[in-house]
């Protein structure tokens, strides 16, 4: 093995503690949860699963470590495990050529291991008598039953890919015959909208794209957006319709002049939210250029205007900080730590500014460990380094208890939380945190990386009537046209610069789908199953409501079906 501190890069030797530390948590998550179980249900129907189960979790380790870990970092994240009875299981990981060979050499420990001994031993023996003590013919029935898992067959990327070719299929129907019909459906109720409607919020979508491709991402690919040149009608929209208004569609670094305009042309809208993943941040003029923009927009309004503020959203949490390996082998921060200490170092001096960290919730939101450790801890020590001092205001827990990804426990966990740079105790710094539902790239992430809700599916379907919490159904500005639904922006209810605004909005008031999706309704359960035989499996894979009535409503063709169902 290479000198790993010419492979990580001398200048970032800082950086191998922290991927040393969250690929072994990742590890030890995944022996951990397959040794509690998941492998005996992997194996479900196997007679012998029971004695097989132990053996290959620890096939399914020797694959992991290849997908997920170069050559010159294994040796080093399996070091932590080398003490105890199970050090000749890490030597195997780490040295065995092939699958074959850690299966060979696994038997042939415990052959030449004298008994009585534990029970992975007399396992193996059991499983050797099986096959009349022929061990080749035993690893040879092991792979077969390995390869019928069908795990880590392709990079990574390669299902990416996969998963983006399926999601530029399914927007490639936005619009097209199947809603068309949806809509033709909605344009005949009767019903007469109110012509004062109000949204708490509304969004818009200027670009849809970031450059980075952080593993818990719902987007692999996005539809391009074009039409800004007709964009001055979302701005009058939104202006008459809320005083709320967030711009987003993945990093808008690149789009700024979008969300300066609406600043200067909104009246009416007084909070103005932006979504950027903080990369822009490169040091203290970067923010400064960026925050000194911002504030200008907002003095550039018209005196008799309402008073405006900026709510600055910034993605930070494990995935947009998380320290990876390169091509060339060496260590880097997806979006450094560093970046996020220079906005909250210098967003104090602008007070129209509000900035709030979006941070995903993981095992680490269970305690007050959260704000020690983790992406936060590398914060403060950040900001330490360079004088300041973090003071936590407060803290609020989820509305739900909550089951840690790792322990399996339930419980109350750190949501939301404010704090201050002691240098500027009147700044407040705000801190939400949010599940991720598997869909894009978050599909691949393991179980114990981040919290999910499928208790609370559990709930919803379990209930009678609908719990009243769904998906958000305030409208969200494509400026190509469209207008979706705010959390479910595959939902689409035409198309603002062809049809008009008053089209949309009435659509939007009449469509059962919206209101459906927006209480969970159970009947979306039984419609789809009309057309489709896989819903046990959906159900299965959802990892909260949200996810699964997603995954409910992706196709146009069922989005057609569902609305028919539901104004029959």
């Amino acid at each position: 093995m290479s000198d790993l501190s010419q492979v990580a890069g001398q200048d970032r030797q800082d950086l191998l503690p922290i991927y040393l530390e969250n690929m072994r948590q990742r590890f030890k998550s995944e022996i951990n949860r397959l040794t509690a179980g998941d492998m005996e249900r992997l194996l479900e129907g196997n007679e012998r699963a029971a004695d097989l189960s132990f053996l290959m979790t620890y096939l399914y380790a020797w694959h992991w470590l290849r997908q997920h870990v170069p050559d010159d970092y294994r040796a080093p994240l399996l070091a932590a495990f080398k003490g105890g009875s199970r050090a000749f299981l890490m030597e195997l990981l780490e040295n065995s050529a092939s699958a074959a060979d850690f299966v060979r050499g696994y038997v042939d420990h415990w052959l030449t291991t004298p008994g009585p001994g534990p029970a992975q031993r007399e396992q193996l023996l059991r499983l050797l008598a099986w096959k009349d003590n022929d061990r080749e013919a035993l690893a040879e029935q092991l792979l077969q039953l390995w390869q019928g898992f069908d795990l880590f067959r392709q990079p990574d990327k390669r299902v990416y890919a996969q998963i983006a070719a399926q999601e530029r299929s399914r927007y490639g129907e936005m619009l097209e015959e199947a809603d068309q019909k949806r809509l033709e459906l909605l344009d005949r109720i009767d019903a007469q909208p109110s012509k004062a409607v109000r949204f708490a919020k509304l969004g818009m979508i200027p670009h849809m794209g970031c450059p980075q491709t952080c593993r818990h991402c719902m987007f692999i690919w996005r539809p391009f957006v074009k039409g800004r040149e007709n964009a001055d009608q979302l701005y009058s929209l939104v202006d008459a319709h809320t005083d709320s208004v967030l711009f987003t569609g993945g990093d808008l670094t690149r789009h700024m002049d979008t969300f300066y305009k609406g600043i200067r042309d909104m009246r009416r809208v007084r909070t103005f939210a932006i979504l950027l993943n903080g990369d822009f941040a490169d040091d203290r003029q970067a923010v400064q250029t960026m925050l000194g923009d911002m504030q200008k927009a907002l003095r550039a309004r018209p005196g008799g205007w309402p008073r405006a503020r900026i709510l600055l959203q910034i993605s930070f949490d494990e995935f947009h900080q998380e320290v990876l390996v390169d091509k060339k082998g060496c260590l880097r921060e997806r979006i450094p730590v560093a970046k996020i200490a220079n906005i909250v170092e210098q967003a104090p001096k602008y007070p129209d500014i509000q900035v709030a960290l979006l941070h995903k919730q993981n095992r680490l939101n269970f305690s007050m460990d959260f704000f020690r450790k983790g992406v936060f801890g590398r914060l403060a020590e950040e900001l330490g380094r360079r004088g300041h001092q973090i003071q936590v205001l407060s803290t609020a827990p989820s509305e739900r208890l909550k089951t840690n990804p790792v322990t399996g426990q339930r419980g109350a966990l750190v949501k939301d939380a404010s704090f201050v740079l002691t240098r500027y105790p009147d700044s407040p710094i705000l801190l939400t945190s949010s599940t991720i539902d598997a869909y894009g790239r978050a599909e691949l992430l393991e179980p114990g990386e981040a919290v999910n809700e499928k208790e609370y599916l559990a709930q919803v379907l379990n209930r009678e009537k609908s719990p009243g919490e769904g998906f958000d159904t305030d409208l969200m500005f494509w400026f190509n046209g469209w207008a979706t639904l705010f959390s479910a922006v595959h939902v689409c209810l035409g198309n603002v610069y062809e049809e008009g605004a008053g089209v949309v909005l009435a659509r939007q008031q009449k469509d059962p789908l919206s209101r459906a999706l927006a209480d969970f309704d159970h009947r979306l359960l039984d419609f789809y199953a009309e057309r489709r035989d896989d819903l046990p499996t959906l159900i299965q894979r959802a990892t909260g409501p949200h996810h699964l009535f997603h995954m409910l409503t992706q196709e146009a063709d069922m989005r057609l079906h569902l609305t028919r169902r539901l104004l029959a």
